[in-house]
């Protein structure tokens, strides 16, 4: 099946003034959430039968619970709940706050604006076709700003939406899309029909027909205008049925610094590299949790883009810029900027009082093949979490073997961390690399900076097997220690992002991160974010 090139939103109900509602209904028939949703085709009746009970839907239910399924889909693709990994469906924070009646329409229109593609819904297994590759964009924001154009005159149409806002991929190409919207209204009906056929058989992932622009329109127009009621939902245009979105020209300077703002508060996000829950949690974030750019008010669409862009450049190894101390900014921002400048910019993003992660890093991180930045980058996570580290410290002893991470907590405490960046192929924790920790990296760095060994570890790029080998070098590791039980733990790097990232979202400080981590070390691996945050909060 070819993979979708066009916007696609589940519309089972296009009005978002129900959105609430629906959730409601599924919180009812799912007795609040406690009914396992995955495979359970009689969950899914019953909140068709729950739908049809509130008059949201009408009175047909499917024998599969079809209809259940396709309406859930719709709250997941607005990050009001996500499916965890036991096939239960969760509430997230905005999803909460509309069960609870709290400020049900600032959280809807929150959800219509950072809408995105792709989504934690839309990387789901069952959602089919896939969209392409390349996806970067926020439709409802990207539709918004395309109105909102003088070249434009200020409105838009259905047509121009289907054919030329939804064939795009990033949001960049705002630009791109306004020209052709122009050429396109200054064809002539033939010309017309020859860029409605070339678009139908560039962009269309269904079969190709003689008659694919009349097919393309029937088939994503119905889309067009769901995302017209989405947009008119945000008060940013309004919908003129059977005509266009429009825009009061007076209104359009008030307007694009709003859409600036929002994209300062809520940059595009890309924590569906790390976990598809983590990335619905977090879009699924209430309208009062603050989120927003690592760079302070260095916001890309201001007239500083360009000094914001090459910070970001600067700082894309680090996971958490803000967390940085005023001299380590200044270190790395004098890279490239003059040192009056470099002031200014260390002390605007230092100030910035919320920490979140960095989305340059967390690709960065998640795509890298330079063995040793990967350790370096593993090491700028843990040191992010709270520890204090050395990066590749001499052993104690003459040997020549050294750990790349030894992290330091506590008055005279030390773990010692393994970095693999194994990529084509999992990482096996053989009988090799349990001979190498117990004899080589426990003993000759027990002592180090007069601190005891208290855990081991090894951080892999991707997945791994070997796990239960961490009991074995515990239970070896107390011929050298027989008073002490030190244990281990494996974990993918993107469970590393994961949990700096969950600690980060609920303002863990610090020292409270660094406990909350030690809790995971329990000779135990974790290949998913859900299984160590599972550990760790029970």
């Amino acid at each position: 099946m070819s993979e979708r090139k066009v916007w696609f939103i589940t519309r089972p109900e296009r009005d978002p003034r129900f959105h609430q509602e629906a959730l409601v209904a599924l919180q009812k028939a799912t007795k609040n959430f406690t009914i396992k949703w995955s495979a359970n085709r009689h969950a899914h009746v019953a909140y068709e039968q729950a739908l049809v009970d509130e008059n949201l839907k009408r009175e047909h239910i499917s024998n599969d619970g079809s209809g259940g399924r396709t309406w859930a889909a719709m709250l997941k693709t607005f990050a009001y709940i996500y499916t965890n990994d036991e096939g239960y469906l969760v509430p997230t924070k905005v999803g909460q706050a509309l069960l609870e009646e709290k400020a049900v329409y600032m959280n809807t229109r929150k959800q219509i604006l950072t809408l995105q593609i792709p989504n934690a819904y839309f990387l789901e297994k069952g959602f089919r076709p896939k969209f392409d590759d390349g996806f970067q964009i926020r439709p409802a924001r990207f539709i918004a700003r395309l109105t909102n154009q003088a070249a434009l005159d200020y409105y838009l149409t259905k047509e121009e939406i289907t054919y030329f806002a939804m064939t795009a991929k990033k949001d960049d190409e705002l630009s791109k899309v306004i020209d052709k919207i122009v050429h396109f209204r200054r064809a002539s009906e033939n010309e017309k029909d020859r860029i409605h056929q070339e678009i139908a058989e560039q962009y269309d992932h269904r079969e190709r027909s003689d008659r694919a622009a009349r097919d393309f329109l029937n088939a994503h127009s119905d889309v067009a205008h769901t995302f017209m009621l989405l947009c008119e939902y945000t008060e940013f245009v309004e919908y003129i049925r059977g005509q266009s979105l429009r825009v009061d020209p007076s209104k359009s300077k008030q307007f694009n610094e709003e859409l600036d703002e929002w994209d300062q508060r809520y940059p595009f996000n890309k924590r569906y590299m790390i976990s598809l829950q983590r990335m619905a949690e977090n879009n699924g974030l209430d309208v009062n949790s603050y989120k927003a750019t690592s760079y302070g008010g260095l916001s890309p669409a201001t007239n500083r883009g360009k000094v914001a862009q090459k910070v970001e450049k600067l700082l894309q190894s680090y996971p958490v810029p803000s967390t940085l101390s005023i001299s380590e900014l200044k270190s790395v921002l004098s890279k490239e900027f003059p040192s009056r400048d470099v002031v200014n910019l260390a002390s605007e993003i230092h100030q910035y009082s919320y920490s979140q992660l960095n989305n340059d890093f967390v690709e960065q991180y998640l795509n890298q093949n330079d063995n040793l930045l990967f350790e370096d980058q593993t090491g700028a996570i843990f040191k992010a979490i709270g520890f204090d580290l050395e990066m590749r410290p001499k052993p104690n002893t003459s040997d020549r073997t050294e750990i790349e991470i030894l992290l330091k907590f506590g008055d005279l405490a030390c773990g010692l961390i393994d970095a693999k960046n194994y990529r084509t192929d999992k990482f096996p924790l053989s009988a090799t690399l349990v001979s190498h920790m117990v004899s080589e990296y426990i003993p000759n760095y027990e002592g180090y900076d007069g601190r005891e060994i208290q855990f081991f570890g090894y951080v892999t790029a991707g997945n791994f097997s070997g796990e239960k080998n961490l009991i074995k070098i515990s239970q070896k590791a107390t011929t050298h220690f027989p008073t002490r039980i030190i244990k281990g733990v494996m974990l993918s790097a993107s469970v590393l992002l994961g949990f700096l990232d969950y600690c980060l979202e609920h303002e863990l400080s610090p020292d409270k991160r660094v406990d909350l981590f030690l809790k995971a070390v329990n000779n135990s691996g974790y290949k998913t974010i859900e299984q160590l945050l599972r550990a760790v909060t029970k």
